[in-house]
């Protein structure tokens, strides 16, 4: 048994963006946020939620710059393209994320 998580449905259910990939030589990413899956900054979903001063990387601004983060090093390391554009995408909070980050 294979368990999905919410960012996997949303992955699977993305048919368009991967339709279009392959025309803009793209590469497809989806990052998961800290807090979430298996995305625990304390080890463990009981843990990182023990105490309230432990959610400090849940925020807005910690997501952006774990994106942010993600995206050099996928340029530097994985892609071999730091020059390349990054486009960001996403509905909802995703959506919200996206907005933010082309704001910054």
């Amino acid at each position: 048994r294979v368990a999905i998580t919410a960012g996997e449905l949303f992955a699977q259910n993305t048919g368009f963006v991967f339709d279009i990939a392959p025309a803009f030589d793209a590469a497809v990413v989806f990052a998961e946020h800290r807090y979430y899956g298996v995305s625990m900054p304390y080890g463990s979903l009981n843990e990182s939620f023990s105490d309230w001063t432990k959610s400090r990387y849940l925020t807005v601004e910690q997501a952006m710059a774990d994106f942010a983060d993600n995206i050099v090093w996928l340029k530097e390391s994985y892609l071999n393209k730091t020059d390349t554009p990054a486009i960001t995408f996403g509905g909802s909070y995703g959506g919200m994320l996206a907005a933010w980050m082309r704001a910054k």
